[in-house]
């Protein structure tokens, strides 16, 4: 539990998060949806959710050290910044190209036999995704198929092989089938949502990270606000009410508090903790890092992990060393092995590098929304949906830079899509 001296400086960030996420409401003039307002937003609950927690079902939470909160707060302030930035040049731009006059494509259409041939590839492919799983689990030599499985996807020496692409791939699928969906809500684009929501949730159980879970509740509210009329920010709210019982009730299938041997009521309390460590503990995993074992090594192994390994594998990097994604757990006093966005990006250049990478992230996040709301086309609709996903966990770890080879796998299945579905639509004309 915290001590006066510790509840006030909380306190003074809680705050001025909240004040930064008004200030950012006001300036992008009441977008809630906008990622300037949504990562500002985000870190104010986190926080407020952290020191509420520290009262009740983590009471033995150790405090966060100023200087720990500062870099958190100037990182949203650098978010924003970058945000801010790039909309200011969208709107010089726009005054100028009159882009918001060009004819939008509100019918565009995905087409229907493109959109089958993918399901069909990811259907396909599921048994043998299942059937690699099942190998692996196996040679886990635990009794639980789900914990055994875990373990070795997470510590193991094997890999489930080239299926494991079709995970990114089922995605991509439901993207299209969500933006389908949104543009024409017939028989037969809610049949095909509705298959391939059960592919691909099939996929994201089988990968045992309960984070994959936020990328189908992304693409969702991103395809949502995007192109339902309807969308609403209180249902969005019952939506992720709804999203939190499914994530708890998987934590308990995964071994992650709670038994699933247990009855509901026994379940209730170890799965809440279990859900409350996963929320907030991260952040003190980068409290602990920085003030004790960290080591500024400026070579990018971790931020930058994909070009060193290529760099690796080409031998143009002699002696190069690609860090694990998996990293230590430390003890807070709350076991957690996650130390949220910043700590990668900090850990290869230091601080600063750390804010400038976060600054290009909002500038990146704000230029793909500003597309995405002035055409409403497919291409920036999905991106801007995806990208919601690295933004909403955030609290958690990075999932930007240190997973580029999966953002490589997401464009490249994405402009395929989008070059046959023209091809598609050239040879019925």
């Amino acid at each position: 539990m915290l001590h006066l001296p510790d509840i006030l400086i909380e306190l003074i960030f809680i705050f001025s998060h909240f004040l930064l996420f008004v200030a950012t409401y006001k300036v992008i003039k009441n977008d809630i949806m906008h990622p300037a307002v949504l990562f500002s937003l985000l870190w104010f609950v986190i926080l407020l959710a952290r020191f509420i927690f520290s009262y009740t079902l983590l009471n033995e939470l150790f405090p966060i050290r100023i200087s720990t909160h500062l870099i958190i707060f100037i990182g949203a302030l650098a978010f924003s910044g970058g945000a801010f930035i790039q909309t200011a040049i969208w709107k010089k731009e726009s005054s100028q190209k009159k882009i918001d006059e060009v004819p939008r494509d509100p019918e565009e259409t995905l087409n229907l036999n493109l959109r089958i041939i993918f399901l069909a590839i990811i259907a396909i492919g599921l048994p043998f995704y299942i059937l690699a799983s099942y190998k692996l689990f196996l040679a886990s030599n635990i009794d639980n198929f789900f914990i055994g499985l875990r373990t070795q996807l997470v510590y193991g020496d094997e890999d489930i092989g080239l299926v494991k692409y079709l995970v990114s791939f089922s995605f991509i699928v439901f993207g299209i089938n969500l933006y389908a969906f949104f543009k024409e809500k017939n028989k037969v684009n809610t049949v095909s949502l509705i298959i391939t929501f059960l592919i691909t949730l099939t996929y994201v159980i089988f990968i045992t990270g309960r984070g994959f879970f936020l990328i189908l509740f992304s693409l969702y509210i991103g395809m949502a606000y995007l192109h339902n009329e309807k969308f609403s920010f209180k249902r969005i709210l019952r939506f992720f009410s709804l999203f939190m019982i499914v994530f708890m009730a998987f934590g308990i299938i995964y071994g992650k508090g709670g038994n699933k041997e247990d009855t509901v009521k026994e379940n209730i309390k170890p799965a809440s903790q279990a859900t409350a460590i996963y929320l907030v503990s991260a952040i003190n995993a980068l409290d602990w890092e920085l003030n004790h074992q960290l080591v500024i090594n400026h070579d990018g192994n971790n931020s930058l992990r994909l070009f060193v390994k290529l760099g690796e594998q080409l031998n143009l990097i002699p002696n190069a060393k690609v860090e694990e994604l998996v990293q230590p757990f430390v003890f807070v006093p709350y076991p957690t092995n996650v130390y949220t966005l910043y700590s990668p990006y900090i850990k290869d250049f230091g601080i600063f590098y750390a804010w400038f990478m976060v600054g290009i992230f909002g500038f990146i996040h704000s230029w793909v929304y500003n597309k995405a709301i002035t055409t409403k086309d497919f291409r920036y609709s999905l991106y801007y949906s995806f990208l919601l996903f690295p933004l909403l966990i955030s609290f958690f770890m990075d999932f930007y830079l240190t997973i580029l080879s999966s953002w490589i796998q997401i464009v490249f299945y994405t402009e395929s899509f989008i070059f046959l579905n023209k091809r598609f639509k050239a040879r019925r004309l």
